[in-house]
């Protein structure tokens, strides 16, 4: 009996070589999965099948004794009809012979039935992971179109394929809110400051991040809203002397909303500021936008923060931001302490898969997103099942 091992990167690749070189009658003899390269062929490498398959259809036989095999097919006998060997109702375990493998051999057979099942129609993703169910093709086209970024991306496919049955996968509701819930879960929020956490000297939060990404605007949305619509005592201090403009933007919201504001040029100003607003409730410290790439400046802001020995360090972004912008950002800012992250600007964002790619990483619990210009309007409260909505909606809509 002639017996051959065929490898390929797919069962489907694997299964089409033993179809071409051994005909439709084959018999699959067994099946198995490895890993090809890597190190020691554990860790990384290559998904590969391996598929063992013999020519000769009509080697097993029925005999006084149950089923056995001969080298050559007698013609003499009739052949082992093609359906007692697919069809695991066919066989009868206790005719078999022990050893002659015929229970073990359908038992292939129907562990491999169920493989084909569930790679048919598959999308195997670009980097040879595993492939994607085609019921779930269309929420991956999704994820990708918002540009969620693609190790998260597959993770939550894969976690989202893995939690259901074959009666869910064809259910296309059911997989939407899975996948929300899934999206929701990797939304860590924080919960909104109150009075009840001020501290004796004033409850100190600065809010640091890139240029141009709307920290002075974001300060003053918050000091309004504290004030206007909890009745808090607010204190604004600005270290962001580099720009004029901003000190007097600053200035300005202040005298609107009557809230005391100090400009200051040094760690030890920034000490004496906090001292002179102690018995606030909250203090707000805007800072000077730094770029992700200026490590003299970031290590500056640094001395500055370890002087406020802030309560809380928010680390703002843009929603409409590119993934890479917001990688470097959340990488070098991330040495700051980061408490909580502030996302702004999501009117302005096309998608918002930057949404999940910032809350997945574990950087800061989110703690508020602005939605517009105005003052003290377009802020909100982070809420994670909104997010996910604007996330797999693919729409920005506030409400």
């Amino acid at each position: 009996m002639t017996v051959r091992t065929y490898r390929a990167a797919t069962m489907a690749e694997a299964l089409a070589a033993v179809k071409q070189e051994l005909g439709r009658n084959a018999v699959i003899m067994n099946t198995r999965s490895f890993r090809k390269g890597g190190l020691l062929g554990l860790i990384g490498g290559r998904p590969m099948w391996e598929v063992t398959a013999s020519g000769n259809a009509n080697v097993l036989r029925r005999g006084p004794r149950g089923w056995y095999q001969a080298e050559e097919p007698d013609e003499s006998q009739p052949a082992v009809p093609k359906a007692a060997i697919e069809t695991p109702a066919a066989a009868e375990p206790s005719a078999a012979v022990p050893g002659d493998g015929v229970a073990e051999e359908v038992g292939r057979l129907r562990r491999l039935v169920e493989v084909l099942v569930r790679y048919q129609g598959a999308q195997r993703p670009a980097d040879g992971g595993e492939p994607i169910p085609p019921q779930l093709n269309e929420f991956a086209k999704l994820l990708r179109q918002q540009e969620v970024c693609d190790p998260l991306s597959r993770q939550i496919l894969r976690e989202l394929r893995l939690n259901l049955t074959g009666r869910q996968l064809a259910d296309r509701e059911f997989i939407r809110k899975r996948l929300r819930d899934l999206v929701i879960s990797r939304l860590p929020t924080a919960a909104p400051f109150s009075k009840s956490r001020a501290t004796e000297r004033g409850r100190v939060i600065a809010l640091i991040g890139p240029t141009g990404v709307g920290k002075t605007t974001t300060i003053a949305k918050l000091a309004a809203n504290f004030k206007l619509s909890h009745g808090m005592h607010v204190g604004l201090i600005t270290i962001d002397t580099y720009r004029i403009a901003a000190v007097e933007q600053l200035r300005t919201y202040a005298q609107i909303i009557d809230v005391p504001v100090r400009v200051v040029l040094t760690p030890e100003d920034l000490r004496q500021a906090i001292y002179a607003l102690r018995g606030t409730d909250v203090m707000l410290i805007d800072t000077a936008g730094r770029s992700p790439k200026d490590r003299m400046r970031i290590s500056q802001l640094r001395r500055f923060l370890d002087a406020a020995q802030a309560d809380e360090v928010h680390l703002v972004i843009s929603a409409a931001a590119s993934q890479g912008w917001v990688s470097r950002t959340l990488q070098h800012f991330g040495s700051l302490s980061v408490t909580n992250v502030i996302l702004t600007k999501l009117d302005e964002a096309e998608t918002f898969g930057t949404i999940l790619n910032v809350g997945a990483t574990g950087a800061g619990e989110i703690s508020y997103v602005t939605t517009g210009q105005e003052v003290p309007d377009d802020i909100a409260v982070a809420d994670a099942q909104q997010m996910a909505d604007w996330v797999l909606g693919g729409s920005f809509h506030v409400g």
